[in-house]
């Protein structure tokens, strides 16, 4: 150990000028960092379905469009100005990059009865030649339009969508945003010329441009604030600007350090790895902050600059690498899950924590070192703080243990009240069009969510055979059936509607044909018609083997939607041969299996975390009993913030649940620093009621100022653009305060009654 320190300190400026210049090359990297805002980005990599639906949109691929929603509460769209707003989007959608159609009330054709009854092919004839009766008959016949009131109209007529489609590469994020942009810009024109409009858009391409501008958002404001802010706190706690900014320095660099390898290894960012620099600045000050804590100690008991340092680092070097590698592991324990969203926190953060020890140790020094010090700070506060916590200890140890083992078996009951659900929108602003017409989707039209699904016949124009079709409509009546169902789209019922049309719209001929004739008529007649109207969306696989089936559904939670999937199934695998395949062709199972995959995923990386950081303190204190007891303040401050929260809130997103790993590899960091000096102090002789003053005194301070900068560094977080950030600000910062008060108030008490107990044991023994 003091050959490592003799070579911090004799090199020290040679190490701190290789750290600025190794900082300098690996932080250029980051010009080279991107953003990934897709939905791959939150989907697990390995669930079986993801297969199914990469080979469905092969073979029908989906269609690129945006959606823009007319919403007009208290009255209908069936208004001049309504209607006058869709005829400039359907002259205008041009505008949107790439745009090939659009498809509104303004173009809809009228089925073969009301054409011949109303003399006319459209819905919406000239607008400029109608009169208020024309557009209360238009309104009449637009709400007994069955398929139109469950696509594009709400049955009470205040809402209707119009679509435009567009041709991308699907695989360039860049044109991706480009397009959304220009969707963005022509919605707002629209809404600048109809003010008296509600206009939103909808969109794959939309949900990715909000998320993006979200992060960037973040990114921008959001972590500069979060930094301005806890050097003021140090500032305050340290009473010294330049110690503060020398700890900001630090932390910096370390964010360069971390964000440069990101950048160099061109691994993008993402909705969750997005947050991970912010959390590797914290746990840089947080390293800085307890070798400054334990030097500016040193200067007060009027040691020179340099033996200050000296005894510092030798106080400090076990438990802040310790600290490293536990918090390492349960950062990378994330990595048991599939999501890239997590994994890719993780390693951002592991990354980070392992550039934050060797900065601390390599640059700090040469940094506080050539600071002159005419006076010296005196800390603010927190010192008093620490003299309470102390004399509270000494004077009623038993109530305090008592009173923190109460509270811990009582929300360890709480918890069973929490649920677990994922809301896929949960990473953009909760204000933004999404949540907006997605709300108004399941109120108004009752098609928030849909499952998709193609059902092959295994042989070339499989699609035409009577058997075949025979089954579909099978499961299409029977989803029809189904309580969750809002509707069924089949190319079944484009057959029956064909043929009773061929019949001059007799209800009884509203069948399947027999006629395998009759079958490619009307599929070639289907195809005539997808060349007009190019909004159709695809209904067979090119070489006819398959058909897709859509399924509405609406208001359903991730768990209804799972048992209506495997109630699907089951229906599937009792009644279809084993010759048709059946693949799912959406996300939206896969989005709601998350729930199940990730939380088992999570629980089990939390669980070997746990037994690895455990057996490291083990081996890192070179003590069995005190490396057991150092998970109980570890362990138990997510459990009392998450019992609260299942009695007040209930609900868990699984990617809140990985704050059960990250907090462990934030809090262990406390623990770590009191129980160290309390051992240092033991070995020494003292006493166990003496040992506990002193570690409070070494550690107390440090661990209370780094409490507070993660603290306020988190709660920051619930000014962010997205609902999940707000949720881990919620979340996180109670946990991190509770460490603090668990490892201040009840780890003393039971380091105490502990090796009071013991050492009578021994006695006796």
């Amino acid at each position: 150990m003091q050959t490592l320190i003799n070579q911090l300190l004799g090199k020290r400026y040679f190490l701190a000028i290789l750290t600025i210049v190794l900082g300098g090359l690996i932080s250029w990297g980051a010009r080279y960092t991107s953003v990934d805002s897709s939905f791959n980005s939150i989907l697990s990599e390995d669930d079986p379905y993801r297969e199914q639906v990469d080979q469905v949109h092969k073979d029908f691929p989906p269609s690129t469009s945006v959606i823009f929603a007319f919403i007009s509460p208290g009255a209908d769209v069936f208004s001049f100005d309504t209607l006058h707003a869709m005829e400039d989007l359907t002259n205008r959608f041009s505008e949107v990059e790439s745009a090939v159609s659009v498809g509104s009330l303004l173009n809809r054709r009228l089925n073969a009865v009301d054409a011949d009854i109303h003399d006319r092919d459209y819905l919406v004839p000239e607008l400029s030649d109608l009169t208020d009766e024309d557009l209360s008959s238009i309104r009449e016949i637009a709400l007994q339009d069955k398929n139109l009131t469950q696509s594009m109209l709400s049955p009470e007529g205040d809402m209707a969508l119009a679509v435009i489609k567009y041709r991308a590469n699907t695989e360039d994020q860049e044109e991706r945003l480009s397009i959304a942009q220009s969707v963005v810009d022509l919605r707002n024109s629209l809404r600048e010329q109809y003010p008296d409009q509600t206009i939103y858009v909808l969109g794959r391409s939309l949900f990715e441009l909000d998320s993006y501008k979200a992060q960037i958002k973040d990114t921008q404001y959001l972590f500069p604030l979060v930094g301005g802010i806890i050097v003021l706190l140090l500032w305050f706690c340290l009473r010294s600007l330049t110690f503060a900014l020398c700890l900001f320095a630090v932390s910096f660099v370390t964010i360069g350090l971390t964000v440069g390898v990101y950048g160099w290894a061109k691994i993008p960012f993402n909705q969750i790895s997005n947050m991970g620099p912010l959390v590797v600045f914290m746990i840089a000050m947080a390293d800085g902050i307890h070798l400054v804590s334990v030097y500016l100690q040193g200067l007060h008991k009027g040691l020179d600059k340099e033996e200050a340092m000296r005894q510092s680092l030798a106080v400090n070097i076990q438990p802040i690498t310790l600290a490293t590698v536990t918090t390492g592991m349960g950062f990378l324990s994330l990595n048991y899950c599939s999501s890239p969203g997590i994994y890719g926190f993780g390693n951002v953060v592991a990354i980070g924590v392992c550039w934050a020890f060797l900065v601390t140790l390599t640059l700090l020094p040469a940094l506080m070192l050539l600071v002159p010090v005419r006076k010296i700070p005196q800390p603010l506060g927190v010192r008093g703080f620490i003299a309470m916590a102390g004399s509270l200890v000494a004077k009623h140890p038993n109530p305090l243990f008592w009173g923190c083992a109460l509270l811990i078996v009582a929300t360890l009951a709480l918890l069973p009240l929490n649920k677990v659900d994922f809301n896929r929108f949960s990473f953009i602003d909760k204000n933004s069009d999404f949540h907006q017409v997605i709300t108004a989707l399941s109120e108004k039209i009752g098609n928030d969510q849909s499952l998709v699904y193609s059902i092959g016949s295994g042989e070339y124009y499989g699609i035409t055979q009577l058997e075949f079709l025979g089954k579909v409509d099978a499961f299409s009546r029977w989803l029809e059936t189904q309580n969750e169902v809002s509707f069924v789209t089949s190319y079944t019922d484009l057959l029956k509607n064909l043929n009773m049309a061929e019949h001059d719209n007799d209800k009884r001929w509203e069948i399947l044909p027999e006629d395998n004739l009759q079958i490619v008529d009307y599929l070639v007649t289907y195809q005539l018609v997808q060349e007009i109207e190019p909004n159709l969306e695809p209904l067979f696989n090119p070489d006819y083997s398959a058909i897709r089936l859509m399924v509405g559904t609406s208001n359903l939670s991730n768990i209804e939607l799972l048992g209506l999937n495997d109630k699907i199934e089951q229906w599937i695998e009792a009644n279809m041969p084993p010759s048709y395949e059946v693949r799912h062709g959406d996300n939206s199972i896969l989005f709601a299996r998350l729930d199940r995959s990730i939380s088992v995923q999570l629980l089990q990386g939390f669980t070997l975390s746990f037994v690895l950081i455990t057996l490291t303190l083990l081996i890192g204190l070179k003590s069995v009993r005190y490396g057991l007891l150092s998970m109980i303040p570890n362990l138990f401050p997510a459990t009392i913030v998450f019992g609260f929260w299942g009695l007040f809130v209930g609900e868990l997103s699984p990617y809140i649940l990985m704050l059960f790993s990250i907090s462990i590899g934030l809090v262990v960091d406390d623990s770590v620093h009191v129980l160290s000096k309390y051992i240092f102090a033991r070995r020494e002789g003292e006493t166990p009621e003496a040992a506990v003053q002193y570690s409070l005194e070494k550690a107390g301070s440090a661990i209370t100022i780094t409490t507070l900068s993660l603290a306020l560094g988190t709660l920051i977080l619930v000014l962010s653009n997205t609902f999940y950030y707000q949720n881990v600000a919620l979340l996180l910062t109670p946990i991190i305060v509770v460490a603090l008060l668990l490892d201040l108030f009840f780890l003393p008490p039971l380091l105490v009654k502990f090796d009071n107990w013991w050492e009578s044991r021994v006695g006796r023994g």
